[in-house]
């Protein structure tokens, strides 16, 4: 399943505050990552979205020298 992702928070997730915890992980890739800011959850997610974008060019042929 592409692009999906599951998201565990911990109970010290304080939304109102603007604090998440947790981990993540890629379905696809199985790959996880531990965050404990909303800019390490976010981080991940560009990183892996970019990460997908630049295979799937790849695969077509549309990244230069690839």
């Amino acid at each position: 399943m592409r692009g999906a992702f599951v998201i565990r928070l911990e109970t010290r997730t304080d939304p109102a505050q603007g604090r998440f915890e947790g981990w993540l992980e890629e379905v696809d890739s199985g790959e996880e990552q531990r965050f404990r800011s909303t800019e390490e959850l976010l981080g991940f997610l560009g990183q892996r979205f970019q990460s997908r974008l630049r295979s799937g060019s790849q695969r077509e042929g549309l990244i230069e020298g690839a």
